[in-house]
Protein backbone atom coordinates (compact mmCIF):
# COMPACT_ATOMS: atom_id res chain seq x y z
CA UNK A 1 0.00 0.00 0.00
CA UNK A 2 1.35 3.41 -0.88
CA UNK A 3 2.15 5.39 2.42
CA UNK A 4 -0.11 8.89 3.15
CA UNK A 5 2.08 11.30 2.68
CA UNK A 6 2.28 14.17 5.55
CA UNK A 7 3.14 17.94 5.55
CA UNK A 8 4.04 20.16 7.69
CA UNK A 9 5.21 23.76 6.92
CA UNK A 10 8.13 25.17 8.57
CA UNK A 11 9.04 27.67 6.61
CA UNK A 12 11.55 28.61 9.57
CA UNK A 13 13.59 25.85 8.28
CA UNK A 14 16.11 27.82 6.00
CA UNK A 15 17.15 29.72 9.21
CA UNK A 16 17.37 26.56 11.12
CA UNK A 17 19.50 25.46 8.79
CA UNK A 18 21.93 28.01 9.53
CA UNK A 19 22.46 27.49 13.17
CA UNK A 20 23.03 24.03 12.12
CA UNK A 21 21.84 23.17 15.81
CA UNK A 22 19.38 20.81 17.10
CA UNK A 23 17.28 22.81 19.30
CA UNK A 24 16.77 26.34 16.96
CA UNK A 25 14.57 29.38 18.54
CA UNK A 26 12.49 30.82 15.35
CA UNK A 27 12.69 34.99 15.37
CA UNK A 28 8.58 35.53 16.24
CA UNK A 29 7.92 36.64 12.52
CA UNK A 30 8.78 33.18 11.42
CA UNK A 31 6.90 31.53 14.15
CA UNK A 32 4.13 34.10 13.27
CA UNK A 33 4.23 32.83 9.51
CA UNK A 34 4.14 28.95 10.46
CA UNK A 35 1.26 29.32 12.17
CA UNK A 36 -0.79 31.70 10.03
CA UNK A 37 0.00 30.05 6.78
CA UNK A 38 -0.21 26.40 8.17
CA UNK A 39 -2.33 25.56 5.66
CA UNK A 40 -0.06 26.32 2.23
CA UNK A 41 1.01 22.88 1.75
CA UNK A 42 -2.64 21.61 0.73
CA UNK A 43 -2.10 22.72 -2.82
CA UNK A 44 1.25 20.99 -3.39
CA UNK A 45 -0.04 18.05 -1.79
CA UNK A 46 -1.48 15.20 -3.07
CA UNK A 47 -4.82 14.05 -3.14
CA UNK A 48 -5.09 12.35 0.25
CA UNK A 49 -2.90 13.80 1.69
CA UNK A 50 -2.62 15.17 5.68
CA UNK A 51 -1.59 18.18 6.67
CA UNK A 52 -0.41 18.53 10.57
CA UNK A 53 -2.04 21.71 12.39
CA UNK A 54 -3.07 21.70 15.53
CA UNK A 55 -5.78 24.84 14.92
CA UNK A 56 -9.24 23.96 14.80
CA UNK A 57 -9.62 26.81 12.80
CA UNK A 58 -7.22 25.56 9.82
CA UNK A 59 -8.75 22.25 9.87
CA UNK A 60 -12.16 23.92 9.28
CA UNK A 61 -10.60 26.33 6.33
CA UNK A 62 -9.11 23.17 4.87
CA UNK A 63 -12.41 21.31 4.69
CA UNK A 64 -13.87 24.38 2.69
CA UNK A 65 -11.06 24.73 0.43
CA UNK A 66 -12.14 20.61 -0.15
CA UNK A 67 -15.56 21.52 -0.95
CA UNK A 68 -15.00 24.75 -3.06
CA UNK A 69 -12.06 23.28 -5.24
CA UNK A 70 -12.13 20.17 -4.99
CA UNK A 71 -8.77 18.86 -2.33
CA UNK A 72 -8.92 16.03 -0.79
CA UNK A 73 -6.27 17.25 2.12
CA UNK A 74 -6.70 16.98 5.43
CA UNK A 75 -5.73 18.15 8.92
CA UNK A 76 -4.56 15.94 11.96
CA UNK A 77 -3.59 17.31 15.66
CA UNK A 78 0.81 16.98 16.53
CA UNK A 79 -1.05 14.54 19.30
CA UNK A 80 -2.20 11.70 16.47
CA UNK A 81 0.84 11.50 15.00
CA UNK A 82 2.19 9.12 16.65
CA UNK A 83 -0.96 6.73 16.05
CA UNK A 84 -0.73 6.81 11.98
CA UNK A 85 0.89 4.11 10.00
CA UNK A 86 2.45 4.11 6.87
CA UNK A 87 2.65 7.32 6.61
CA UNK A 88 5.79 9.76 4.58
CA UNK A 89 6.78 12.39 6.78
CA UNK A 90 6.94 15.91 3.98
CA UNK A 91 8.06 19.17 6.56
CA UNK A 92 8.76 22.61 4.08
CA UNK A 93 12.73 21.31 4.11
CA UNK A 94 14.40 19.42 6.20
CA UNK A 95 16.75 20.20 9.58
CA UNK A 96 17.71 18.89 12.59
CA UNK A 97 15.53 20.61 14.50
CA UNK A 98 12.38 19.61 12.13
CA UNK A 99 13.76 16.24 13.10
CA UNK A 100 13.82 16.44 16.52
CA UNK A 101 10.07 17.83 16.80
CA UNK A 102 8.75 15.04 14.63
CA UNK A 103 10.32 12.56 16.90
CA UNK A 104 8.93 14.78 19.95
CA UNK A 105 5.38 14.18 18.07
CA UNK A 106 5.52 10.67 17.98
CA UNK A 107 7.08 9.98 14.91
CA UNK A 108 9.07 7.26 14.58
CA UNK A 109 12.92 7.40 14.21
CA UNK A 110 12.36 5.30 10.84
CA UNK A 111 10.09 7.69 9.58
CA UNK A 112 12.68 10.69 9.66
CA UNK A 113 15.74 10.88 7.81
CA UNK A 114 18.93 10.26 10.44
CA UNK A 115 21.33 13.23 11.51
CA UNK A 116 24.05 12.06 9.05
CA UNK A 117 21.57 12.15 6.24
CA UNK A 118 20.09 15.58 7.43
CA UNK A 119 24.19 17.26 7.40
CA UNK A 120 24.20 15.80 3.85
CA UNK A 121 20.91 17.33 3.02
CA UNK A 122 22.86 20.42 4.41
CA UNK A 123 25.49 20.63 2.57
CA UNK A 124 23.23 20.54 -0.76
CA UNK A 125 21.62 23.63 0.64
CA UNK A 126 24.55 25.32 0.68
CA UNK A 127 24.80 28.19 -1.53
CA UNK A 128 28.05 26.92 -3.31
CA UNK A 129 25.77 24.33 -4.97
CA UNK A 130 25.23 26.75 -7.45
CA UNK A 131 28.67 26.91 -8.20
CA UNK A 132 28.72 23.00 -8.72
CA UNK A 133 26.03 23.26 -10.87
CA UNK A 134 26.78 26.09 -13.09
CA UNK A 135 30.37 24.12 -13.82
CA UNK A 136 28.66 20.65 -14.50
CA UNK A 137 26.24 22.75 -16.79
CA UNK A 138 29.06 24.14 -18.37
CA UNK A 139 30.73 20.62 -18.87
CA UNK A 140 27.27 19.32 -20.44
CA UNK A 141 26.11 21.95 -22.65
CA UNK A 142 29.73 23.43 -24.09
CA UNK A 143 29.36 26.92 -22.83
CA UNK A 144 29.14 28.90 -19.76
CA UNK A 145 25.89 30.35 -20.22
CA UNK A 146 26.82 33.76 -17.08
CA UNK A 147 28.88 34.77 -14.78
CA UNK A 148 29.30 31.94 -12.05
CA UNK A 149 29.29 33.07 -8.15
CA UNK A 150 32.71 33.29 -6.36
CA UNK A 151 32.68 31.87 -2.84
CA UNK A 152 35.35 33.89 -0.47
CA UNK A 153 36.40 33.21 2.81
CA UNK A 154 37.79 36.86 4.10
CA UNK A 155 36.56 40.55 4.09
CA UNK A 156 39.28 41.06 2.02
CA UNK A 157 38.43 39.04 -0.71
CA UNK A 158 34.74 40.13 0.00
CA UNK A 159 35.45 43.46 -0.37
CA UNK A 160 38.05 43.26 -3.51
CA UNK A 161 35.31 41.25 -5.25
CA UNK A 162 33.10 44.49 -4.58
CA UNK A 163 35.76 47.03 -5.68
CA UNK A 164 35.88 45.41 -9.11
CA UNK A 165 32.34 44.88 -9.97
CA UNK A 166 30.42 47.07 -8.04
CA UNK A 167 27.33 46.57 -8.15
CA UNK A 168 26.73 43.13 -7.23
CA UNK A 169 25.17 40.66 -4.91
CA UNK A 170 26.90 38.84 -1.45
CA UNK A 171 25.05 36.27 -0.32
CA UNK A 172 25.31 34.17 3.09
CA UNK A 173 25.67 30.17 2.53
CA UNK A 174 22.31 29.71 3.64
CA UNK A 175 19.41 32.14 3.66
CA UNK A 176 15.81 32.51 2.58
CA UNK A 177 13.18 34.64 0.27
CA UNK A 178 16.21 37.35 0.05
CA UNK A 179 17.44 37.42 3.82
CA UNK A 180 20.94 37.18 3.88
CA UNK A 181 21.62 39.49 0.60
CA UNK A 182 23.39 42.21 0.42
CA UNK A 183 22.76 44.01 -2.70
CA UNK A 184 25.32 46.88 -3.37
CA UNK A 185 25.80 49.60 -6.38
CA UNK A 186 28.56 52.02 -4.88
CA UNK A 187 31.15 49.84 -4.28
CA UNK A 188 32.32 48.76 -0.95
CA UNK A 189 31.09 51.15 1.79
CA UNK A 190 31.92 50.75 6.18
CA UNK A 191 28.04 48.73 6.18
CA UNK A 192 28.91 46.07 3.69
CA UNK A 193 32.47 45.35 5.46
CA UNK A 194 30.39 45.40 9.12
CA UNK A 195 27.87 43.45 7.48
CA UNK A 196 30.59 40.87 5.63
CA UNK A 197 32.99 39.83 8.70
CA UNK A 198 29.71 39.31 10.85
CA UNK A 199 28.37 37.33 8.56
CA UNK A 200 31.77 35.57 7.49
CA UNK A 201 32.13 34.95 11.50
CA UNK A 202 28.71 33.09 11.87
CA UNK A 203 28.57 31.15 8.66
CA UNK A 204 32.05 30.98 7.14
CA UNK A 205 32.37 31.85 3.63
CA UNK A 206 29.91 34.28 1.08
CA UNK A 207 28.70 33.56 -2.12
CA UNK A 208 29.77 36.32 -4.67
CA UNK A 209 28.00 37.58 -7.43
CA UNK A 210 28.03 40.52 -10.68
CA UNK A 211 24.63 41.52 -10.95
CA UNK A 212 23.21 41.45 -14.02
CA UNK A 213 20.41 43.39 -16.25
CA UNK A 214 17.79 41.33 -15.50
CA UNK A 215 14.35 41.07 -17.52
CA UNK A 216 12.51 38.24 -15.48
CA UNK A 217 12.65 36.12 -12.48
CA UNK A 218 11.49 32.54 -12.65
CA UNK A 219 12.14 28.93 -11.33
CA UNK A 220 12.03 25.24 -12.73
CA UNK A 221 10.06 23.26 -10.12
CA UNK A 222 11.24 19.65 -9.56
CA UNK A 223 9.27 16.59 -7.91
CA UNK A 224 12.61 14.08 -6.52
CA UNK A 225 11.69 10.16 -6.28
CA UNK A 226 13.12 7.00 -5.67
CA UNK A 227 16.36 8.97 -7.12
CA UNK A 228 15.13 10.76 -10.26
CA UNK A 229 14.21 14.59 -10.75
CA UNK A 230 11.03 15.27 -12.60
CA UNK A 231 9.97 18.57 -13.88
CA UNK A 232 6.45 19.88 -12.54
CA UNK A 233 6.06 22.95 -13.42
CA UNK A 234 7.68 26.60 -13.64
CA UNK A 235 6.82 29.95 -11.96
CA UNK A 236 7.43 33.40 -12.78
CA UNK A 237 7.40 36.07 -9.65
CA UNK A 238 8.99 39.51 -8.64
CA UNK A 239 11.62 40.34 -6.41
CA UNK A 240 12.54 43.97 -4.46
CA UNK A 241 15.25 45.61 -4.45
CA UNK A 242 17.33 43.18 -1.89
CA UNK A 243 15.78 39.84 -3.67
CA UNK A 244 13.33 39.56 -1.37
CA UNK A 245 9.62 37.66 -2.98
CA UNK A 246 7.28 39.55 -3.41
CA UNK A 247 4.87 38.00 -5.37
CA UNK A 248 4.07 35.18 -7.93
CA UNK A 249 2.62 35.13 -11.48
CA UNK A 250 -0.22 32.53 -11.54
CA UNK A 251 -0.73 30.65 -15.16
CA UNK A 252 -1.58 27.15 -16.66
CA UNK A 253 2.19 25.89 -17.48
CA UNK A 254 2.52 26.04 -21.04
CA UNK A 255 1.49 29.92 -20.90
CA UNK A 256 4.67 30.45 -18.48
CA UNK A 257 6.68 27.88 -20.23
CA UNK A 258 5.69 30.14 -23.52
CA UNK A 259 6.68 33.38 -21.48
CA UNK A 260 10.21 32.08 -20.98
CA UNK A 261 10.85 30.26 -24.38
CA UNK A 262 9.78 33.66 -26.46
CA UNK A 263 13.25 35.13 -25.09
CA UNK A 264 15.15 32.12 -24.73
CA UNK A 265 14.43 29.86 -26.89
CA UNK A 266 17.19 27.47 -26.14
CA UNK A 267 15.27 27.12 -22.35
CA UNK A 268 14.18 23.31 -23.22
CA UNK A 269 18.08 22.98 -23.71
CA UNK A 270 18.75 24.18 -20.52
CA UNK A 271 15.99 22.62 -18.37
CA UNK A 272 17.17 18.89 -20.01
CA UNK A 273 20.96 19.51 -18.42
CA UNK A 274 20.01 20.56 -15.24
CA UNK A 275 17.24 17.99 -14.69
CA UNK A 276 20.73 15.67 -15.47
CA UNK A 277 22.69 17.57 -13.05
CA UNK A 278 20.32 17.11 -10.04
CA UNK A 279 19.80 13.38 -11.10
CA UNK A 280 23.56 13.08 -9.99
CA UNK A 281 23.82 15.83 -7.61
CA UNK A 282 20.31 15.77 -5.31
CA UNK A 283 17.78 13.25 -6.20
CA UNK A 284 19.71 10.16 -4.89
CA UNK A 285 19.71 12.09 -1.27
CA UNK A 286 16.09 13.86 -1.10
CA UNK A 287 12.70 13.27 -1.71
CA UNK A 288 10.35 15.51 -2.51
CA UNK A 289 9.40 19.39 -3.72
CA UNK A 290 12.39 21.39 -5.06
CA UNK A 291 13.06 24.55 -6.50
CA UNK A 292 15.62 25.97 -8.92
CA UNK A 293 15.88 29.91 -9.29
CA UNK A 294 17.04 30.93 -12.77
CA UNK A 295 16.95 34.36 -14.38
CA UNK A 296 17.05 36.19 -17.72
CA UNK A 297 19.00 39.00 -18.09
CA UNK A 298 20.21 41.10 -21.43
CA UNK A 299 23.69 40.42 -22.17
CA UNK A 300 26.50 42.74 -22.33
CA UNK A 301 28.49 40.23 -24.77
CA UNK A 302 28.38 40.68 -28.36
CA UNK A 303 29.81 37.25 -29.01
CA UNK A 304 26.35 35.65 -27.33
CA UNK A 305 22.93 35.85 -27.35
CA UNK A 306 21.70 39.76 -26.40
CA UNK A 307 19.36 37.45 -23.78
CA UNK A 308 21.30 35.60 -21.67
CA UNK A 309 20.37 32.98 -18.66
CA UNK A 310 21.47 32.27 -15.23
CA UNK A 311 20.38 28.87 -14.45
CA UNK A 312 21.19 28.29 -10.82
CA UNK A 313 21.10 31.67 -9.40
CA UNK A 314 19.68 29.61 -6.10
CA UNK A 315 18.23 26.09 -5.28
CA UNK A 316 15.68 25.02 -2.56
CA UNK A 317 15.86 22.12 -1.35
CA UNK A 318 11.87 22.58 0.03
CA UNK A 319 8.65 23.20 -1.59
CA UNK A 320 8.40 27.00 -2.52
CA UNK A 321 6.12 29.52 -3.31
CA UNK A 322 6.89 28.69 -6.93
CA UNK A 323 5.75 25.39 -6.44
CA UNK A 324 2.44 26.57 -4.96
CA UNK A 325 1.78 29.07 -8.02
CA UNK A 326 2.73 26.13 -10.44
CA UNK A 327 0.09 23.99 -8.97
CA UNK A 328 -2.57 27.36 -8.56
CA UNK A 329 -2.31 27.51 -12.64
CA UNK A 330 -2.86 23.86 -13.25
CA UNK A 331 -5.55 23.42 -11.05
CA UNK A 332 -7.52 26.56 -9.37
CA UNK A 333 -7.56 29.42 -11.69
CA UNK A 334 -10.27 28.76 -14.82
CA UNK A 335 -8.93 28.37 -17.81
CA UNK A 336 -7.74 31.40 -20.36
CA UNK A 337 -7.54 33.29 -16.71
CA UNK A 338 -3.97 34.86 -15.36
CA UNK A 339 -3.47 35.82 -11.38
CA UNK A 340 -1.46 36.58 -9.23
CA UNK A 341 -0.22 34.94 -5.79
CA UNK A 342 1.18 37.04 -2.49
CA UNK A 343 1.13 36.59 0.84
CA UNK A 344 0.10 39.90 2.78
CA UNK A 345 0.84 41.17 5.81
CA UNK A 346 -0.59 43.64 8.63
CA UNK A 347 1.30 45.17 11.60
CA UNK A 348 -1.09 43.98 14.36
CA UNK A 349 -4.22 42.00 14.71
CA UNK A 350 -6.26 45.05 15.07
CA UNK A 351 -5.20 46.72 11.76
CA UNK A 352 -7.53 46.18 9.28
CA UNK A 353 -6.37 43.45 6.20
CA UNK A 354 -7.10 45.23 2.49
CA UNK A 355 -10.20 45.24 1.01
CA UNK A 356 -10.58 43.09 -2.45
CA UNK A 357 -13.31 41.67 -4.96
CA UNK A 358 -15.24 38.74 -3.29
CA UNK A 359 -13.88 35.40 -5.33
CA UNK A 360 -16.17 34.23 -8.30
CA UNK A 361 -15.61 30.17 -8.04
CA UNK A 362 -17.33 27.75 -10.93
CA UNK A 363 -16.69 24.24 -11.91
CA UNK A 364 -14.71 24.21 -8.33
CA UNK A 365 -12.17 26.83 -10.44
CA UNK A 366 -11.58 30.80 -9.64
CA UNK A 367 -12.86 32.70 -12.43
CA UNK A 368 -12.84 36.22 -11.12
CA UNK A 369 -11.75 38.20 -7.66
CA UNK A 370 -9.47 37.32 -4.92
CA UNK A 371 -9.46 34.00 -2.98
CA UNK A 372 -7.77 34.07 0.35
CA UNK A 373 -5.82 30.98 0.66
CA UNK A 374 -5.63 30.96 4.14
CA UNK A 375 -7.31 31.69 7.29
CA UNK A 376 -7.93 35.32 7.65
CA UNK A 377 -8.06 34.89 11.63
CA UNK A 378 -8.21 37.71 14.53
CA UNK A 379 -4.63 37.06 15.36
CA UNK A 380 -3.38 36.53 11.82
CA UNK A 381 -0.63 38.87 10.69
CA UNK A 382 0.04 37.04 7.61
CA UNK A 383 -2.42 35.54 4.84
CA UNK A 384 -1.97 34.44 0.93
CA UNK A 385 -4.01 35.19 -1.82
CA UNK A 386 -5.04 35.01 -5.01
CA UNK A 387 -6.13 37.74 -7.01
CA UNK A 388 -7.20 36.45 -10.52
CA UNK A 389 -6.00 39.54 -13.36
CA UNK A 390 -8.34 41.71 -14.63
Amino acid sequence: MKAKKIYIFNPQNDLALATGGINYVAPPFAVQMATDLAVLPAFVAEPGSLLITDSDLDAEWLESLNATLGLDVHAVKRSELRHLTNCQLMPWGWCLDMRRRLIKWGAGSDSVPSKDAIYHLRGLSHRRISVIIHKRLVELLGRQLCPIPEELATPDDVLQFVHRYRNCYIKTPWSSSGRGIYHTIDGATPELEQWCRGALKRQGSLLCEQALDKIMDFAVEFYCDNGKAIERGFSIFNTDFHSQYTSGEVAPRDVLKSRITAQYPQFDEVVKALTQVIDELVAPHYTGWMGVDMLLFNSQSVVTDKIGIDPCVELNLRPTMGAITSMLGDNIIAQNLTASFSIEQRSSSGDPWPVHDEPVIENQRLRAGTLCLTPSSTTALYRAILEVDR
